[in-house]
């Protein structure tokens, strides 16, 4: 059995609570065990705190991986932002024994050390290089070969490269691939990697006006491709595109009617578990018209 320590974020159980039932279901089905600790801290994105005090930022994100290294586990993270900070903090310490020094007299403080053991991953990483797709292939006995999705990678499940290493910084293809061993159709199209600004539109009218614009540019080329859904990889990116056509729909009467999912949720759906059991009744858009194509409404 494989075991995870779940590192939940903030978005995903509060904002996007219908993908960690979904995410939790399908790592069920795989036999996988998902320990939890009720200590973990918010992983500090690089524009909140380490813009006024860059160490003790650092420190508070390294926090998390210290409390993994506790449980000798993988630190297994919901959320692409999450994962991209996590993975961020441990290259730079493990790459700087001096900043590492530094950061863990800050962790000294509240009894903690960072030894740079934890292996920090994010769902998709996790069903890929864990379970493979071939195995998810031969997992999915439901495939949804009447189904054409685009692909939406974000930024942070791949970029920095030097962060992350989980796929080519140009042109990735891991979602691509595994897309397909569920049985569906991945469309290719030109904003497939592009930035949806996650926590950035929290930031005032500027960032909201610009994570709209955003959204609009990938809604219109995933439109324009004909995909019946958008499947994504981190609850911000789910939440912003959802949104988006929640307003565009509101402000210019622009109506996509384009389902956003995660990628566990077109899995779950091909392993032959139930949309209720993937929370797929609790999302900000309708869903019936996409299990009703695929016989599952």
């Amino acid at each position: 059995m494989t075991k995870y320590l779940l590192y939940p974020g903030c978005v995903a159980s509060v904002r996007e609570l219908g993908y960690e039932m979904a995410m939790r279901a399908v790592f069920k089905r795989l036999g996988a065990e998902l320990r939890q600790r009720d200590d973990f801290n918010c992983c500090m994105p690089a524009c909140l705190v380490h813009s006024v005090d860059y160490k003790r930022g650092l420190a508070l994100t390294t926090r998390n991986l210290a409390i993994a290294e506790e449980e000798a586990l993988p630190l297994l993270s919901l959320c692409s932002s999450c994962f991209g900070n996590l993975s961020r903090a441990k290259y730079l310490l493990d790459h700087d024994p001096e900043l590492k020094e530094d950061v863990n007299k800050i962790l000294g403080e509240v009894g903690r050390k960072y030894h740079g053991k934890v292996k920090v991953e994010h769902v998709v990483t996790a069903l890929h290089e864990d379970y493979t797709p071939e195995m998810l292939m031969s997992l999915s006995v439901e495939p949804l070969k009447e189904l054409k999705v685009a692909p939406f990678y974000g930024c942070h499940l791949f970029l920095p490269q030097r962060y992350v290493g989980f796929d080519d910084p140009n042109f990735p293809e891991k979602l691509d691939h595994l897309i397909e061993m569920t049985g569906a159709t991945s469309v290719d199209y030109h904003e497939k990697t592009s930035c949806c600004i996650g926590c950035g539109s929290f930031f005032g009218k500027v960032s909201e006006d610009a994570a709209l614009k955003l959204a609009e540019a990938i809604l219109d080329d995933v439109k324009k491709k004909g995909a019946d859904a958008i499947v994504a990889t981190c609850p911000f990116c789910m939440m912003q595109l959802e949104m988006g056509q929640i307003k565009l729909k509101e402000m210019k009467g622009k109506e996509y009617n384009l389902p956003v999912v995660h990628y566990v949720d077109i899995l779950g759906l091909s392993m032959g578990l139930k949309p209720s059991e993937l929370g797929l009744d609790l999302r900000r858009l309708d869903l019936t018209p996409l299990l009703t194509k695929l016989g599952k409404s």
